[in-house]
């Protein structure tokens, strides 16, 4: 409780502190991942530790007739051996007195008669399957196999605890009950008990004093002692929290650095882009700077048709100058947006042109535009020869599919010869 409800207080206080700063995009989904694992961690914490059928003054609350057996895992504490046993109990449901029991028998009777015949006409005349049931009344009355004395159950399960060190004759009958009742073919059999452990005996011998108490109280006794050894019960630890917990960690991370890889990803497409953009942009600029335009007026023109990355950057230096910053501090800025070192070699000819004149600066930027087009063509036949590579293995598998085609029916002919 302290641990996740710690995590949850530290988590909002973050939240208020960072959800204003620029590292916030960067985090927001593995802390937002995070903090509703470690809100269902306090929950399930909260919902572990209400009111149950345990309580500490060692008693157990039956489940309502009808809400089946109640299962419980609890530990159990031997002073004596300073050793804790961790014990799976199955307490019947509250019992029904015997007046209820009689008329929930009857009614079951009744729907049984009512359903019995299903698509028959009578219980004289049953030819296809009749409706057999395990429970009727709403699975408070069952009808099922049976044995004398509850050592084995309907499948055959055989029930240790309940028989005890010595071997039982068994009879086995098919019975409909709402508490007791039994009848019709019978057969005998004895049950013979295995060698059982120390704590098999030590369980079976506190299933016995729980078995001897009165099915219709509302609340069972553990045993204070067996065998002379004192017991203390107490509730069994659950670490489903710490689970959840663990878990919203491990998928905070796992989101962090899916996220990271997928901004990554798309940094180096847009790079891409702007590489495979960039002979295009030099050649367009030095065409128009050619046919007499100023830079400006070459840029705004350029600026009007094309989209792409370069084109955006292109577009927002010109709003950039357009606002007041000068020309030099647009041109680095374009550049360091651009991040690649061909913008930032064309940002720094932009930038001297009042050094080295229009002239120089048109030329500068052919003998650019001619030296990048070369480039371009070998990246593209790079590109080209590492397609052909990747392509070689499924054209190979592809040769080895038709070589089985072809040579298949060959060797079917020998072998049919």
């Amino acid at each position: 409780m302290i641990v996740c409800g710690g995590i949850v207080g530290v988590l909002l206080a973050g939240w208020l502190v960072l959800h204003k700063k620029n590292v916030w995009k960067k985090i927001k989904n593995s802390y937002l991942l995070f903090f509703v694992f470690s809100i269902l961690s306090l929950f399930c914490w909260i919902t572990d530790n209400q009111k149950s059928s345990f309580a500490e003054d060692g008693k157990l609350y039956r489940n309502a007739p009808g809400e089946g057996e109640l299962e419980t895992e609890l530990q159990m504490y031997l002073p004596q051996e300073n050793r804790e046993y961790t014990m799976n109990l199955s307490i019947e449901e509250k019992a029904l007195s015997r007046d209820e029991e009689q008329e929930k028998i009857q009614a079951a009777i009744a729907e049984i008669e009512e359903s019995f015949c299903g698509e028959n006409a009578s219980l004289e005349q049953i030819s296809k399957a009749p409706v057999v049931m395990e429970s009727y009344q709403n699975e408070l009355v069952m009808a099922e196999w049976e044995f004398s004395g509850e050592y084995i159950s309907s499948a055959g399960i055989i029930d240790e605890e309940a028989l005890g060190d010595e071997k039982v004759l068994i009879e086995a009958n098919v019975q409909l009950s709402c508490g007791e009742s039994e009848g019709t073919y019978e057969f005998y059999f004895w049950l013979v008990p295995r060698t059982k452990t120390k704590q098999e005996q030590l369980f079976a011998a506190i299933n016995r004093q729980i078995a001897m108490q009165e099915k219709t109280a509302e609340t069972v006794m553990l045993p204070e002692q067996i065998e002379g050894n004192k017991i203390t019960w107490k509730r069994a630890k659950s670490y489903q929290y710490l689970e959840i917990l663990v878990l919203g960690i491990l998928a905070a991370i796992t989101v962090f650095y899916v996220q990271r890889e997928q901004e990554l990803k798309k940094m180096q497409k847009r790079k891409a882009h702007l590489v495979l953009e960039y002979p295009e942009f030099v050649s367009k600029l030095s065409l128009l700077l050619g046919a007499g335009m100023h830079i400006l007026t070459a840029f705004r023109k350029m600026n009007q048709p094309c989209k792409g990355y370069a084109y955006e950057e292109l577009q927002r230096m010109i709003f950039e100058i357009d606002n007041g910053m000068s020309k030099q501090q647009a041109y680095q800025a374009f550049a360091e947006r651009c991040d690649l070192q061909p913008y930032r070699k064309l940002a720094s000819l932009l930038q001297s042109e009042q050094k080295m004149g229009n002239r120089e600066l048109i030329e500068r930027l052919h003998e650019e535009a001619d030296r990048v087009f070369a480039e371009r063509k070998n990246t593209a036949r790079r590109l080209g020869e590492e397609a052909g590579t990747k392509l070689l293995f499924p054209m190979m598998l592809m040769l080895i599919i038709v070589m089985g085609i072809v040579i298949f029916p060959a060797f079917l002919s020998i072998y049919s010869m």
